[in-house]
């Protein structure tokens, strides 16, 4: 007959390493709880301090007041982070996930914004001047009173972004989409705007005194009360536009196509109009324009 007070004993040992076992993981997953607990201020302190970031996950924190001026956060993610009144001066955001990120009064003078995907980003008061934004996504963001003098968004995406009275004094926006962007009474003076669909925006009381319009398109944008003195719109299409009581005042409007468009009490002394097409339209003394093939 087998001795059973061996495997008693043999027994009793392995149940205590099985205790001994969970206990210890009972602690590591203890100590890990408390590491996630710090790891949102951790981080926080670590990238106020930092350099760089380059490709960090940074989403849903808060960065806010915080002084951040030439960062590196190249490709890093900062999908609904809050950056509200944050100093960014010169700071590299290329490539970089912004999705419904907050930005509204931050700084990001001359910072490198090329590539970012910034969809309904917060940029409300924003100031942008010399911004690198070439290729950016901003569809359906907010920049809502924001300064964008002299910032490059060439081929950038703002269709549907809300840009009322966005100061844009000299930006660079060629080949841009601008589709159904609410632009009311923007300041666009000499911006570059060449080639940029503007299909269905909304540009009434927009300063563009002396912009470059060439060849955009601008079919069903409503332009009333806007000011394009000076302004090439040379072979843009304005098909459908509103330009009630708007000014063109020497504007070069050759080869540009006005067909249908309302030109109500709109002013148009001096301007260029060598193959202009203004069949349909409504001229500015009442008249219907003439549909010569």
């Amino acid at each position: 007959m087998a001795d059973q007070s061996g495997s008693g004993d043999f027994n009793v040992g392995r149940s205590v390493r099985k205790v001994g076992a969970f206990v210890s993981a009972v602690a590591v997953l203890a100590l890990g709880a408390c590491s996630a607990m710090d790891l949102d201020s951790s981080v926080v302190e670590s990238v106020e301090g930092a350099k760089a970031c380059v490709m960090c996950d940074l989403r849903y924190k808060s960065f806010k007041g915080m002084r951040l001026d030439g960062i590196d956060l190249r490709g890093a993610y900062l999908f609904n982070t809050n950056l509200e009144r944050t100093s960014m001066i010169g700071a590299n955001l290329e490539s970089a996930v912004m999705i419904l990120t907050d930005f509204e009064r931050s700084d990001l003078t001359g910072a490198n914004l090329a590539k970012a995907n910034m969809q309904r980003a917060i940029l409300f008061g924003a100031t942008l001047r010399g911004a690198d934004m070439t290729v950016a996504n901003l569809e359906g963001a907010n920049l809502e009173a924001a300064e964008l003098s002299y910032a490059n968004l060439t081929t950038a995406n703002m269709s549907g972004a809300i840009m009322t009275d966005v100061f844009a004094n000299n930006a660079e926006m060629p080949s841009a989409e601008l589709k159904q962007a609410k632009m009311d009474k923007a300041n666009l003076r000499s911006a570059n705007l060449q080639g940029a669909n503007l299909a269905g925006a909304d540009l009434t009381g927009a300063n563009l005194t002396l912009a470059n319009l060439g060849s955009a398109n601008l079919a069903g944008a409503d332009l009333s009360g806007a000011i394009l003195n000076y302004t090439n719109l040379r072979g843009a299409d304005l098909t459908g536009a509103k330009l009630i009581g708007a000014s063109l005042t020497g504007a070069n409007l050759k080869q540009a196509l006005f067909i249908k468009a309302d030109m109500t009490d709109a002013s148009m002394s001096s301007v260029v109009k060598a193959g202009t097409n203004f069949c349909g339209a409504k001229m500015p003394d009442g008249t219907a324009g003439d549909c010569k093939k």
